[in-house]
């Protein structure tokens, strides 16, 4: 008989993020294990397990006990399937071609950004699971958007207060290349309004929600918008709100998208071979329309 779970969780940085061990990932998991996992998300936003060696279905499985999926987008592999390959390979092991759409279309994971924050209801988690990594480089770093929102002054908060902001998946691709993004996905994702700040249900702690994805904010001249974007990004990705995970293979992380940005890092992707399976919690619905912010639940609301 296999040993009771008891999950045990060890802060990693004085900020946000905590390393969760005491569970095996590959069977069902008790719903008290299940309940910890998911306060520890939201008080944490940065969970990180380490040696949980994991198939495709068996990550499905696990996701679908803490929250229904997204399904992958249009126009990438594994479209329309609840997998997101972060790989530099297609299904079949070749290398994607340098400077065609697939491998332009990843780059843009090395701009810091929030995952679907360019559908209509942005996702609520990331879980991604480390089943073939580069020897050098390929790391991703996490930035606390919440730590960044409690750092700024009284007059800053209540001047984002009911600000909208508009994302669109082309945006963050033509940041890399025009080539980065296809008519069909920009049919399928046209861009969609955001709160600027969301609060969690839970805590009811705020964050700022920013990343790539931003072309614009609502009401506000552009060079006016990208010099506030600009500031706030700073002030979200300063060191001391950033955790930069260096994978091993069979590391799952798993991360609060409506409460941290995220990045990859460059790694050989002409020599090296890569690949990371995410499945993404989908969102709870809209935070805002073209009419303004809509009003959030939760604690302290």
């Amino acid at each position: 008989m296999a040993p009771p779970m008891e999950l045990r969780i060890e802060p990693l940085t004085p900020v946000f993020g905590a390393e969760v061990s005491g569970f095996d990932a590959r069977v069902p998991l008790p719903l008290a294990i299940r309940a910890g996992i998911l306060a520890a998300f939201d008080e944490f936003s940065v969970l990180v397990f380490h040696d949980q060696p994991l198939t495709d279905e068996q990550q499905i499985t696990l996701s679908e006990s803490l929250g229904p999926l997204e399904l992958t987008l249009p126009g990438v592999v594994g479209a329309g399937s609840k997998i997101v390959r972060v790989s530099n390979m297609t299904p079949n092991g070749a290398l994607k071609e340098p400077g065609g759409h697939l491998a332009l279309f990843g780059k843009a994971n090395l701009l810091w950004h929030s995952d679907s924050t360019f559908r209509a209801a942005p996702a609520k988690g990331s879980i991604l699971s480390a089943r073939q990594i580069a020897l050098r480089g390929g790391d991703t770093e996490y930035a606390s958007t919440r730590a960044g929102y409690d750092s700024l002054s009284p007059t800053m908060k209540r001047r984002l207060d009911g600000f909208v902001a508009v994302h669109s998946i082309a945006t963050s691709r033509r940041k890399i290349d025009p080539r980065a993004v296809n008519a069909e996905q920009e049919k399928a994702l046209p861009p969609v309004p955001q709160a600027l700040v969301r609060r969690n249900p839970v805590n009811g702690r705020k964050a700022l929600v920013l990343g790539s994805h931003i072309c614009a904010i609502a009401g506000m001249a552009d060079n006016e918008a990208q010099a506030l974007l600009d500031e706030l990004t700073a002030i979200a990705t300063q060191p001391a709100f950033t955790y930069r995970h260096v994978w091993r293979n069979d590391d799952l992380v798993m991360w609060d998208n409506r409460a941290v940005l995220h990045r990859g890092h460059p790694y050989d992707e002409i020599r090296e071979r890569r690949l990371l399976v995410r499945t993404t919690l989908a969102g709870d619905g809209p935070t805002a329309t073209d009419g303004g912010v809509i009003a959030q639940e939760g604690a302290n609301a």
